[in-house]
């Protein structure tokens, strides 16, 4: 299920950034990314459009840590940090 719902959501940011950057350099060609500089909304759906790539690769890492009890939560920290606190 989990693979599912990633797969639709990576197919979702493909389709959000085809709409945002492909449309308009079908219709406008290279310039449109000229203007892309002067653009501040651009830059920001951007900007988004990359958060939320980069939040859907690392959502399998950190899945299991968000769904864990307190200790095993406290585990998987030490894991992926590599500092193991000394109590």
């Amino acid at each position: 299920m989990t693979a599912l719902l990633i797969t639709l959501a990576a197919l979702l940011i493909a389709f959000a950034g085809f709409c945002m950057f492909g449309l308009p350099y079908m219709l406008m060609g290279p310039r449109m990314f000229d203007q892309f500089v002067e653009r501040r909304e651009q830059q920001v759906m951007a900007a988004g459009l990359v958060a939320a790539a980069i939040s859907l690769v690392l959502a399998p890492f950190v899945s299991p840590g968000l769904i864990s009890d307190a200790s095993q939560a406290q585990v998987f920290a030490e894991t992926l940090t590599g500092f193991i606190g000394r109590g």
